[in-house]
C-alpha cells in the first residue's frame, strides 16, 4: 500500500556488507596505549595503510599478531591476507573520499547504487559474495552472524581513515577537523529543588487539589504574574565548578550515584530545563552559553544513561533516521556508508534489521540497544558530547572498545568528550586526558589523569592492589571505602568540604585555573579563529534553506519528511495493529451496515438513517483513540532528538497528519463502501464522495483532537480522561440525540457548545447530502388515521415532522427542515468549519508540542508514605542531587560496605545441599520462516556454596541462558537435559528458585518493606509462621543497609537501591535452591557493585547457589566469583570451570594454548577479548575457541563432574511429596495479600481513581443540567430516555483508564510475579476485580447524584432506589468489561484498537439508535437478546416512565382534516380503539391534532419496553455483571496460563504471510526493472 520499504530494495539490489571489522588496533594484549600529545598520525592506529596500501615493514609483527582481531562480540573475522585486505581497504578508502569532496564531479558519485557499484570495490564485494551463501538475502542469515561464523566477513575497519575522509564532519583542505570548541566553565553552581523528600501523593491529595494548590499551580505556570508564593527553597546540586576541556581531550567526570556528575554533564551540554537555577559561566570556544543554545544547540549534547528508543523500529532504520536530519541534500549518498560504518565500529551488523525494542517490546539485547544509543549519538556528528555512564550494559571488552572508538573521534575529529563511568577499566581510565572527582556535589579534585592517583595517595589515601585507579578515586567519596596509609588516618581529609577545601588549596587547582587563562588568552590571541571555523563549518553543513540563527541541519520540510517515514515506518513494524485495526473496520462496517441493511425508503427509514449517518461520521474517529498512546509515549524519544538537534518536536505532529493521509484514507474507503451500499443510502456518484469526504474529514478531525489533548496532558491518564470526555461532549451536542432545534432553545444549559462541536456540523452536511431530493412516502404505521373506513388521504395526516395535512408524502428537506432545521445550502460551508476546526486542532498541537515538555530530568527527591519512620527521614534529609542515581544524602546508607554486617545473621539464609545440573542445552526460536538456535550444547552445575559467573559479549545469550535455566521461557523449544539432584524438575522449581531481573520489576507504589513483606509472606513455606516471615523481613532490610529508607515508594528510588531492592525481594523469599540473578551490577558504581557481590560471596558461604550474569567486572571483582561459565555468540561455551586463586586456573586454560594473560590484565577483560580476538596457536594456525573448548581435557572432566553429581545426589532423599506445591502459599493468602497491594497502588496513583470520579461528575453534571426538569411532551420522553441512554457514553472513558492499569499490572505479574511463582492467576484475577469495587460504588453514587435529581425523574424511594441500584451494576460492569478485554487482548495497541468494536456493540444494537422493529432479522432475535444494555435501557426506562402522563405539544401532534360534517374525536374513533394515544381537539372539524402517546408506557411499547419486566430486567444485568467478572478469569486462564489463541494467531500470521509475499513480488519486480535499465 504504501510501497517497498527501501532497505528490502537496498538488500535485493547489492551485498555490499564489508567485511566485519577491527576498529582499533591493539597490542598483543589487546589494549591501545595512548598518548594525549601525540601528533594526529600517531593518534590513529598504528595498522593505518600507507598510501601505497602496504604496511609499514616496521609495523608489520603487531600487525600479523592482531590480524585476526574483531570486537563487538559477534563479528568475528576468519583468516585472511592482511596486506590484500589493506590493499583492497584503501581502495575503498580512495573512493569513499573522492565521494566525499564538495563540487560538480563528486555529485554525480553521492547516490548509493553508484557507490557500491564502483569497480574499485570490486576485489571487496568478491570476498563478500564467496563468504555469502549466494543468496540475495543471505545478509538475513543471523544464526551464522551470531555464532561468529568465520567466513561471515573478511577484513578490517579502520576508523581514522573514515573519519579523516569526512564521513563525520566537514574538513578543512589541510584534512584538519573544522569544527574545533573547547569548554570552559567558571564558578558554575547549579541548584534544585530544595525538598529533599516528601510523602507520597494520594487521592485526597488530588480532589482536594483540584479546586486548591494544584489549580493555582497550573494557573502560575501559564500566567507566572500570579505566583506569590514565597521564593521555594534550593540546594547547591553542584557548587562553584570551574576548569577547561580542551578539543581533542577527553574528560572523565567520577562521582557515587548522586554526586552530581549526570547534573555536570548535563549543564555542559546546556540541559538546563529541569534545575531551579544555574550561575557561572559556561563558554564553547568563546561562544557563551546562551547563543549556543539558540544556535548550535545539536553541536554540544548529552547522551543520557538510559536507552530510549521507538521500540518498533529496526536499528537499520533508527540510523538512518537520525543521519537523514543530520545530513543535507548533496550529501545524502554517504548516509548508507556512514550507518555500515556504525553498525561495523560496534559490531552490531547482525541486528540491522532486528527491532530495537525495550523492557516489554522483545528486540536487541541490553548491550546491543546502548551501542544503538551510542550510534544515533555519534550520527549527530555533534562537537561537544556529554556521555552520561554510557557503558552501561556492555561487556567489558566492548566498553573498552567504545571508549577506543570515542579516542579515535576526539583525537582526529578535534572532538570534546566528556564521559562518566561507574565501572571504568584501567584500559578505559589511561585513555582519558583528565578527570573531575566530585563528591556531594563539589569537586575536590580536577586534573591530568595520570596525576590523579598520585595527588590523593600524597594526601594520605591507600591505593590496594590490583585497584583500578578509576576505583580508587572512586572510593574516596565513599566513607565506609576509603583507606588510609598506616599513620596518616588522622590528618587526612575525610568529608567533601575537607576534601575541596584542600584541593582549592593545591598546586592543583592552581594548575587548572592557569589552564583556564592560557586557554583563554589562546583564544584571544587567535582572536577566535576557532570559533568563526566553527560557526562557518556549521552553517556549511546546513542545507541551503535553513535559516542561519537555526540549530537544525536540514529545513524544516524535510525534518517532516524524515519523521513521516519513520511514522510508516512505525506503522509497517507493528503490523499486529495494522492487521487488527482493518479488521475491526472491516467487521464493524459488516455488522453495523447489516443492522442497519434495508432500510425502508418510506418515513419509518428516516430516523434510522439519521442513526446511519452519525454513526458513520463518528466511528473511525471513535478508533483512533489508540493514536492517545503513540502521542504520550515517545515523549522522550521526541525530547532527547530535540535535544540533538534533529527535529523540531512540531515536525512529528505534522508528519503524523501527513501520514493519516493514505492511512486515513484507505481505512476511510474500505468503510464508506461497506455501510454506504449496506445501508442503502442515496445512490448517486456526486452523493457518495460527499459522504466519503466528510466522513474523511470528520475522522481526521477527530484524530487531531485527540492529538491535542495528549500534546497537553502530563501524563496518558491525563490524555485518556480529557480525551473521552471531549469526545463525550461532542456526541451529546451533535444534534442527533437532542436535535437542534431544542439544543439553542432557553432552557438548555449548554447548548451553545453546538456552534464549537465540529461533528455537529458534520452531521448536518452529511444529512442535508442524504435527504436533499429524496421524497419518502409515509409509512402505515405514520398514517393517522388509519385502518378500515381510512382511505381517504385527504382526510389522513402522517405522524412525522415536517408533514403536510392530507399529504402522505414528504421530501427530504421538509423532514430536515423541520426535524434539525437543516437546509443543504450550508453544506460546503458546514464541510469548510470541519476542516477549519481540524486545522485549528493541529495548529494547538504544533504549538504545545513546541512550548510544553512534559518530560522529567531525572530523580529528585525521595517519596515516602505518611508513617513515623517517613517522618524522621524526611527531617534527616541531607543535601541531595536532583539525578537517577537517587540523594548524594543516602548514598552511604544504602551503599557502605557489606564488610560490616553482623556475621550472626548470614546463617539465617535458607541453605540447601541441592544441585543443579545441565547437559546439552539447546535453545531455539521461530526466526524468519526458520529457526534460531540461541544456545548450543551449554553443560554445567550449580552446587551450593558457589558463586558462578556467566560471562560472555553482549548479546552472546547470557540472559537467555538463564531465562532457560530458570524454567521462564515462554516460546521457542528447550533440548537438553536438567535435572536437581538427578531427578527431573518438579514443579516447586521456580518457587524454590530466586531470579532477579536485569530490569528491575516492582510495583512503583510499595514501599520498601512492603515489597519485601509482600515476598516473604507469599513465598516462604506455607507452615512457616507469620512473624516469623516478618522477622526475617528484618533481616533482609538490615543485611541490604535499607533501613532508614524503609518507607520509601519504589518508583523513588535510585539506580543502586532499586538492584538492592530487587536482590532483597529473592531473598526474603528464602529460596532453597538457587538464586539467578541477571546483570545485578549493571549501572552501579564501581563501589556499589562491590558491595552487592560481596554480599553475593557471603549469601553463598551460608549454602546458597549462586548464577549470576556479569558485564563489566573490575580485577578485584571477578576474584569474588568462584566459577566462571562464557558463552560466545550463538550460545556456545567456551569456557566453564573455576577461576583459582588470581585467576590461575583460567589463566592456565588459555596460556596451554597459546594465550598469555599479561601480569596486570583484569582476567575478565583478558577472557572476552581473547574470545573476540580468536588468537593464534603456536604453528600460526586460528583458534576457534567453542570447538577448543569441545576437545579440551576440561570439558571432558566437566561431563564426568556432572555425571558423578547426578549419581551422588540420587541416592539422597527426594523432597517431601507434601511440599511439592507450585505456589507456596495457599490461594486465599494469595487472594487477600494481593487485593491490599492493588487497593494500596490506586489509593496510591491518584491519578485512576481522580480520572474516573472526575468522568463521573462531568457527564453527571453535562446531562443532569442538559436535560434540567423535564416535562412530560413526546420531545421530554424522547429526553428522558436519551438521558438514560447517555450513560452509554462513561464506558469508552472509563475503560480506557481501566485498560492501561489492568494491563500494566498483567505485564508485572506475568515478567516477574508468575515466574517466580509469588502468586497465581486466581490471586491475580481476585484482586483486581475486588479492588474496582469500591470505586465503581462512589463513581455510581456521584453520577447519579448529579444525573438523576436534576433532570426531575420520579423522586419516590422505590423508582429513585432501583435506579440508583442499576447504575451501580453499570459502573461494576464497564470496570470488569474493560478486564476482561484486556485479559484477552495480546497486546495494548491491539486492545486499543478493539474497544471501539465492542463499544459500538454495546451501543447499537439495544433499540435505541435503531427501533427494535427495524432491526435486520439476523440481529433481531439473538444480538439484541444478547446485549447487556438492551436491559440496563429497558430496566431504567421501565422504572421511570411507567405511568408518566404524555402531553403532547402542538408541534408534535400529526395533523389531518376530518370529512365534512364529523369532528375530529367522531372520525378518529375507531382508529382510538386499537390506537394508543389521543385527540387534542376531539370537538373541532379542522386542523386535528393526534397524541400518538396518552402515558409512558405507550411510549415504552415502541421501545419493546413493557414495564412489567422491571425486576428481570435488573436480574439479566446483574447476570452480565458477573458474567463479565467471570470472564477475567476465564480469559487469563486460557490465554495467558494455558497460551490459547482462539484462531486469531493463525489468522494473523496468515495474513502477514500473505502481505511478505506481495512486498518480496514487488520488490523482485523493481530489482529485475531497474537491471534492465
Amino acid at each position: 500500500m504504501w510501497g517497498t520499504h527501501p532497505d528490502q530494495l537496498y538488500r535485493a539490489q547489492s551485498e555490499t556488507e564489508g567485511a566485519a571489522v577491527n576498529l582499533h588496533n591493539v597490542d598483543d594484549t589487546g589494549e591501545r596505549p595512548h598518548q594525549p600529545k601525540e601528533s594526529e598520525s600517531n593518534a590513529v592506529s598504528t595498522f593505518a595503510p600507507t598510501k601505497s596500501g602496504a604496511l609499514p615493514s616496521s609495523e608489520m609483527s603487531s600487525a600479523d599478531a592482531a590480524a585476526g582481531g574483531t570486537w563487538g562480540g559477534r563479528d568475528v573475522g576468519g583468516p585472511v591476507d592482511f596486506r590484500q585486505a589493506m590493499n583492497e581497504f584503501e581502495d575503498m578508502r580512495r573512493t569513499l573520499s573522492r565521494i566525499s569532496t564538495s563540487g560538480a564531479s563528486a555529485k554525480k558519485t553521492r547516490s548509493r547504487g553508484s557507490i557500491f557499484r564502483s569497480k574499485s570495490l570490486g576485489r571487496a564485494q568478491t570476498s563478500a559474495r564467496r563468504a555469502s551463501t549466494g543468496d540475495a538475502d543471505s545478509e538475513k542469515d543471523i544464526e551464522a552472524e551470531a555464532a561468529g561464523d568465520a567466513a561471515a566477513q573478511d577484513g578490517d575497519f579502520e576508523l581514522g581513515d573514515f573519519i579523516r575522509d569526512g564521513h563525520f564532519e566537514r574538513r578543512t583542505g589541510e584534512g584538519q577537523s573544522a569544527k574545533k570548541v573547547g569548554v570552559v566553565f567558571k564558578n558554575l553552581t547549579v541548584k534544585g529543588v530544595g525538598a529533599k523528600a516528601m510523602f507520597v501523593r494520594t487521592l485526597p491529595d488530588a480532589v482536594l487539589g483540584t479546586f486548591g494548590p494544584d489549580l493555582y499551580r497550573l494557573l502560575c505556570s501559564f500566567i507566572p504574574a500570579l505566583n506569590f508564593q514565597k521564593q521555594v527553597p534550593t540546594r547547591d546540586l553542584i557548587h562553584d565548578f570551574s576548569g577547561v576541556i580542551r578539543n581533542r581531550e577527553m574528560m572523565l567526570v567520577l562521582g557515587r550515584p548522586g554526586a552530581g556528575c549526570s547534573t555536570f554533564l548535563r549543564t555542559i551540554a546546556n540541559n538546563r530545563d529541569s534545575y531551579a537555577g544555574v550561575s557561572g559561566e559556561v563558554l564553547y570556544g568563546g561562544i557563551p552559553a546562551e547563543e549556543q543554545a539558540k544556535r548550535y544547540r545539536g553541536e554540544v549534547i548529552y547522551n543520557p544513561e538510559d536507552d530510549q528508543h521507538m521500540p518498533q523500529l529496526n536499528v537499520w532504520q533508527t540510523l538512518r533516521f537520525a543521519l537523514l536530519n543530520k545530513t543535507r541534500k548533496n550529501d545524502r549518498g554517504e548516509v548508507p556508508i556512514v550507518i555500515n560504518a556504525l553498525l561495523k565500529m560496534f559490531g552490531i551488523t547482525h541486528t540491522k534489521y532486528t527491532v530495537v525494542g525495550n523492557e516489554y517490546v522483545p528486540g536487541v539485547s541490553g548491550g546491543e540497544r546502548k551501542r544503538v544509543s551510542i550510534a544515533e549519538t555519534l550520527a549527530t556528528k555533534s562537537t561537544v558530547v556529554c556521555w552520561d555512564n554510557s557503558t552501561r550494559g556492555l561487556d567489558a571488552s566492548t566498553a573498552l572498545d567504545y571508549a577506543n572508538s570515542l579516542r579515535i573521534m576526539t583525537d582526529i575529529s578535534d572532538r570534546t568528550s566528556l564521559v562518566t563511568l561507574y565501572q571504568a577499566g584501567e584500559g578505559i581510565y589511561e585513555l582519558m586526558d583528565k578527570v573531575l572527582l566530585i563528591h556531594e556535589g563539589r569537586m575536590i579534585y580536577q586534573g591530568p589523569a595520570k596525576e590523579a592517583k598520585r595527588y590523593f595517595v600524597d594526601l594520605g589515601f591507600h591505593c590496594p592492589g590490583r585497584q583500578t585507579t578509576a576505583d580508587f578515586l572512586t572510593s574516596i567519596t565513599d566513607p565506609l571505602q576509603q583507606q588510609f596509609v598506616q599513620g596518616r588516618e588522622a590528618q587526612a581529609p575525610k568529608t567533601a568540604q575537607e576534601l575541596e577545601k584542600v584541593f582549592r588549596a593545591s598546586p592543583a587547582y592552581q594548575k587548572v585555573l592557569r589552564d583556564i587563562e592560557a586557554y583563554e588568552q589562546d583564544l584571544l590571541r587567535s582572536d577566535h579563529a576557532d570559533a568563526r571555523e566553527f560557526k562557518q563549518s556549521v552553517e556549511q553543513s546546513k542545507s541551503k534553506t535553513v535559516r542561519k540563527q537555526s540549530s537544525y541541519t536540514v529545513s524544516y520540510v524535510k525534518q517532516i519528511v524524515a519523521c513521516t517515514k519513520r511514522e510508516f515506518w512505525l506503522i509497517l513494524g507493528d503490523t499486529t495493529t495494522l492487521y487488527t485495526k482493518f479488521f475491526i473496520i472491516v467487521s464493524n462496517g459488516l455488522i453495523v451496515g447489516s443492522l442497519f441493511h434495508g432500510q425502508a425508503s418510506n418515513t419509518d427509514g428516516a430516523f434510522s438513517r439519521g442513526g446511519t449517518l452519525f454513526f458513520s461520521i463518528l466511528f473511525l474517529g471513535w478508533l483512533q483513540l489508540s493514536e492517545l498512546m503513540k502521542a504520550v509515549s515517545g515523549r522522550g524519544v521526541i525530547a532527547r532528538h530535540k535535544a540533538y538537534a534533529l527535529y523540531r518536536p512540531s515536525a512529528v505532529t505534522v508528519a503524523r497528519v501527513i501520514t493519516d493521509i493514505p492511512v486515513l484514507f484507505v481505512q476511510v474507503v474500505i468503510f464508506c463502501v461497506i455501510m454506504y451500499f449496506m445501508t442503502n443510502l442515496y445512490v448517486d456518484v456526486s452523493r457518495f464522495w460527499i459522504y466519503l469526504l466528510f466522513v474523511y474529514t470528520t475522522t481526521a478531525c477527530i484524530t487531531a483532537l485527540y492529538r491535542m489533548f495528549g500534546a497537553l496532558s502530563p501524563t496518558i491518564n491525563d490524555a485518556v480522561r480529557f480525551s473521552g470526555i471531549g469526545l463525550n461532549l461532542l456526541i451529546i451536542y451533535t444534534g442527533y440525540v437532542i436535535p437542534k432545534p431544542q439544543l439553542l432553545t432557553k432552557y438548555i444549559w449548554f447548548g451553545w457548545i453546538y456552534y464549537i462541536n465540529p461533528l455537529s456540523y458534520a452531521f448536518e452536511g452529511v444529512l442535508t447530502n442524504e435527504f436533499t431530493g429524496r421524497v419518502m412516502d409515509c409509512s402505515p404505521t405514520s398514517t393517522v388515521p388509519q385502518g378500515p373506513g381510512y382511505g381517504n388521504s385527504a382526510s389522513q395526516g402522517c405522524a412525522v415532522a415536517g408533514a403536510q395535512r392530507g399529504s402522505l408524502s414528504i421530501t427530504g428537506q421538509q423532514y430536515i427542515g423541520t426535524a434539525y432545521q437543516y437546509t443543504r445550502s450550508h453544506l460546503w460551508r458546514n464541510w469548510a468549519v470541519v476542516l477549519a476546526f481540524t486545522i485549528l486542532y493541529i495548529v494547538v498541537t504544533v504549538l504545545a508540542a513546541e512550548l510544553f515538555s512534559f518530560v522529567g530530568a531525572g530523580g529528585g527527591a525521595l517519596i515516602c508514605k505518611k508513617s513515623k519512620k517517613a517522618k524522621e527521614v524526611i527531617r534527616e534529609r541531607s543535601t541531595a542531587d536532583e539525578e537517577k542515581g537517587g540523594d548524594a544524602g543516602d548514598s552511604n546508607a544504602s551503599s557502605g560496605s557489606h564488610e560490616q554486617i553482623k556475621g550472626e545473621t548470614m546463617p539465617a539464609i535458607s541453605k540447601s545441599e541441592s544441585i543443579f545440573t545441565w547437559m546439552d542445552v539447546d535453545y531455539s526460536v521461530p526466526y524468519q520462516g526458520g529457526e534460531r538456535q540461541l544456545l548450543n550444547k551449554i553443560s554445567g552445575y550449580a552446587k551450593p556454596g558457589l558463586v558462578t559467573a556467566l560471562m560472555g559479549a553482549s548479546g552472546a545469550g547470557k540472559t537467555t541462558l538463564l531465562n532457560t535455566l530458570a524454567q521462564r521461557q515462554k516460546v521457542g523449544v528447550v533440548a537438553g537435559e536438567m535435572v536437581l539432584d538427578g531427578r527431573s524438575l518438579g514443579p516447586e522449581f521456580q518457587r524454590g528458585t530466586g531470579f532477579c531481573e536485569q530490569m528491575d520489576l516492582h510495583d512503583g507504589t510499595q514501599t520498601i518493606r512492603e515489597a519485601l513483606e509482600f515476598s516473604a509472606i507469599l513465598r516462604q513455606e506455607r507452615d512457616v509462621p507469620r512473624a516469623d516471615k516478618l522477622k526475617y523481613v528484618d533481616d533482609i532490610i538490615e543485611l541490604l543497609e535499607l533501613g532508614e529508607m524503609q518507607d520509601v515508594i519504589v518508583a523513588s528510588l535510585g539506580v543502586e537501591q532499586r538492584k538492592r531492592l530487587t536482590i532483597g525481594v529473592e531473598l526474603a523469599a528464602k529460596p532453597n535452591l538457587l538464586l539467578f540473578l541477571d546483570e545485578p551490577t549493571s549501572g552501579l558504581d564501581s563501589q556499589s557493585a562491590y558491595s552487592i557481590i560481596r554480599f553475593l560471596k557471603k549469601l553463598a558461604r551460608a549454602g546458597q547457589a549462586i548464577i549470576c550474569t556479569i558485564h563489566q567486572p573490575s580485577s578485584i571483582l571477578i576474584h569474588q566469583f568462584d566459577m566462571i561459565l562464557a558463552i560466545n555468540p550463538g550460545g556456545q561455551t567456551f569456557y566453564f570451570g573455576p577461576i583459582g586463586d588470581a585467576g590461575s586456573t583460567v589463566i592456565k586454560y588459555f596460556a596451554d594454548r597459546g594465550v598469555q594473560c599479561p601480569p596486570d590484565k583484569n582476567v575478565a577483560e583478558f577472557i572476552l577479548e581473547t574470545a573476540a580476538k580468536g588468537g593464534k596457536r603456536n604453528d600460526g594456525k586460528r583458534l576457534n575457541w567453542n570447538e577448543e573448548w569441545r576437545n579440551s581435557e576440561q570439558n571432558q572432566e566437566l561431563i564426568q563432574e556432572i555425571a558423578r553429581l547426578k549419581a551422588d545426589r540420587s541416592k539422597a532423599p527426594a523432597l517431601e511429596v507434601r511440599s511439592q506445591h507450585e505456589f507456596a502459599s495457599p490461594v486465599w493468602l494469595q487472594c487477600t495479600m494481593l487485593t491490599k497491594r492493588v487497593f494500596i497502588q490506586h489509593w496510591r496513583d491518584p491519578s485512576y481513581l481522580y480520572g474516573k470520579l472526575f468522568v463521573s461528575v462531568i457527564i453527571g453534571i453535562f446531562n443532569g443540567f442538559t436535560f434540567y426538569k423535564l416535562g412530560n411532551s413526546i420531545l421530554d420522553m424522547n429526553n428522558r430516555m436519551f438521558s438514560s441512554f447517555l450513560i452509554i457514553l462513561i464506558p469508552p472513558t472509563i475503560v480506557n483508564g481501566v485498560v492501561p492499569k489492568f494491563y500494566q499490572n498483567r505485564a508485572l505479574w506475568e515478567m516477574r510475579e508468575l515466574p517466580s511463582r509469588i502468586y497465581g492467576w486466581i490471586a491475580f484475577c481476585t484482586a483486581n476485580v475486588v479492588a474496582e469495587i469500591p470505586s465503581a460504588i462512589v463513581g455510581s453514587l456521584i453520577y447519579w447524584l448529579l444525573w438523576y435529581w436534576p433532570t426531575g425523574l420520579p423522586g419516590d424511594s422505590s423508582t429513585a432506589g432501583y435506579t440508583f441500584l442499576m447504575t451501580m451494576l453499570f459502573f461494576l460492569f464497564q470496570a470488569s468489561w474493560g478486564q476482561w478485554i484486556c485479559a484477552f487482548a495480546p497486546s495494548f495497541t491491539v486492545i486499543s484498537n478493539v474497544l471501539p468494536f465492542f463499544f459500538v456493540m454495546f451501543s447499537l444494537f439495544n433499540g435505541v439508535i435503531q427501533p427494535y422493529n427495524q432491526i435486520s432479522i439476523f440481529w433481531r432475535y439473538w444480538m439484541y437478546y444478547l446485549n447487556p444494555s438492551t436491559y440496563w435501557i429497558g430496566g431504567i426506562l421501565s422504572a421511570t416512565l411507567d405511568g408518566i402522563p404524555v402531553q403532547c405539544q402542538e408541534q408534535e401532534a400529526a395533523h389531518f382534516n376530518p370529512p365534512s360534517g364529523q369532528t375530529c374525536g367522531e372520525y378518529a374513533r375507531t382508529f382510538l380503539v386499537s390506537a394508543p394515544g389521543y385527540i387534542m381537539n376531539p370537538s373541532v372539524t379542522s386542523n386535528c391534532g393526534y397524541c400518538p402517546y396518552s402515558v409512558g408506557n405507550d411510549y415504552l411499547l415502541s421501545l419493546n419496553v413493557k414495564a412489567k419486566n422491571k425486576w428481570p430486567y435488573l436480574g439479566i444485568f446483574l447476570g452480565f455483571v458477573i458474567s463479565n467478572m467471570a470472564l477475567v478469569y476465564f480469559f487469563i486462564w486460557t490465554v495467558h496460563i494455558k497460551g490459547w489463541t482462539f484462531g486469531f494467531g493463525p489468522l494473523f500470521g496468515t495474513l502477514g504471510k500473505g502481505v511478505e509475499v506481495v512486498k518480496s513480488l514487488v520488490v523482485t519486480s523493481l530489482v529485475v526493472r531497474r537491471k534492465r535499465s
